[in-house]
């Protein structure tokens, strides 16, 4: 059994070497003022990015992204929780999303306030039958979501981009601050389909009327008329790579209006011929959407079904986790702190490189023909 002595000993060692560290050398509070610069320009990442109609690209994030908090033990209790706060966590598909975040306690999941998701439609099969959900209908398994600012990167077809959008706006929740992001500008200028068949007297879910006006309505009527809740749509110049709107010198706001001789229920049948002539349909555009002051706008565990389909009430109230595991292919995975468990040696990914946490890569399948 050691003896005073070398207790002391040991006790010196480790004063020596925490005086060695330079950082811990810095008082708490200059500490405290580098812990945000760090994890605001860190990201995490999950998921698959498509490639191809079959093909998809699993995208990792960078091992050591949260390797300060394995530090030491100081370290970590200073930093605390508030990480969750400071980095943006990416998700390339909903799943991953889903799989990521509907798991883990909705205290934990409160706390999260930046995300950035694929728009894709959250794809389901039950007894053969595909069904679909929008990224506003998958969000309700998420009761808790309050984010400061959820970005969506806009799906590949014009119609089922706008139609994202527009029940986002309408219904949409977790969210203070929407940037909804398209390729391509034809997602608001696409000729509505005549062939769409739904029931008697019902409108076509892709029908378009000129925005932001549209919205701009729809959001007042959620936050009220003097909330301050407001809707901008920003167009890029010219038509360029991916970050465009990272350059406000770059961006115009756009807006629409009724032609002469033209309503709101005629609006959708005709294409808009200046969007989508070619050199034009290539401009990106970005829809930011600010709810209204003092609005809840945090999802709620027992908040109302969906008007336009719910997936609680299809999966009959069930929790994602209950809802994937009848479905084929079910792997658990619902640890946000560690990513180890992305690591697959069958699949390692690829590793995602980054300037800015706010660039962004669109998938090859979106500007793909076949």
């Amino acid at each position: 059994m050691p003896g005073p002595g070398n207790k002391q000993k040991k006790k010196k060692g480790k004063t020596t070497a925490q005086l060695g560290s330079l950082f811990m050398g810095l008082p708490r509070e200059m500490r405290g003022e580098i812990y945000p610069h760090l994890f605001f320009s860190t990201r995490l990442v999950w998921g698959e990015r498509s490639l191809g109609r079959i093909s998809r690209l699993r995208i990792t994030s960078a091992p050591n992204s949260l390797a300060l908090l394995r530090t030491c033990r100081q370290i970590h209790a200073e930093i605390g929780t508030s990480w969750l706060q400071q980095v943006l966590f990416v998700f390339e598909d909903p799943n991953s999303m889903l799989d990521k975040l509907a798991n883990i306690p909705s205290t934990t999941l409160a706390l999260i306030q930046h995300a950035r998701i694929s728009g894709d439609p959250l794809m389901l099969s039950w007894e053969d039958d595909d069904v679909y959900y929008r990224t506003s209908q998958a969000l309700k398994l998420l009761p808790g979501l309050a984010l400061d600012r959820l970005t969506v990167l806009g799906t590949r077809g014009p119609e089922v981009c706008y139609q994202t959008l527009d029940m986002l706006v309408r219904h949409g929740a977790g969210w203070k601050e929407l940037y909804y992001l398209s390729h391509k500008s034809t997602f608001l200028g696409y000729k509505d389909n005549d062939n769409w068949f739904g029931l008697a007297g019902e409108e076509s879910p892709y029908l378009r009327v000129p925005q932001p006006e549209g919205w701009q309505r729809a959001l007042e009527a959620r936050d009220g008329a003097t909330s301050g809740a407001s809707v901008t749509i920003y167009r890029a110049k010219a038509p360029s790579l991916p970050g465009a709107f990272l350059d406000p010198a770059r961006r115009a706001v756009f807006a629409q209006t009724l032609p002469p001789g033209c309503d709101v229920r005629t609006y959708a049948t005709f294409e808009d011929a200046e969007l989508m002539k070619d050199g034009e349909c290539e401009k990106e555009i970005l829809v930011v959407v600010k709810r209204g002051r003092g609005v809840d706008y945090a999802e709620k565990k027992d908040s109302p079904y969906h008007s336009d389909g719910d997936i609680r009430e299809a999966g009959l109230g069930k929790t994602w986790k209950q809802i994937k595991a009848s479905l084929p292919r079910w792997d658990e995975d619902d640890d946000i702190f560690d990513q180890s468990d992305d690591e697959d040696e069958t699949d390692p990914g690829v590793e995602e490189k980054y300037d800015s946490v706010d660039e962004y890569v669109w998938p090859p399948l979106h500007f793909s023909n076949d």
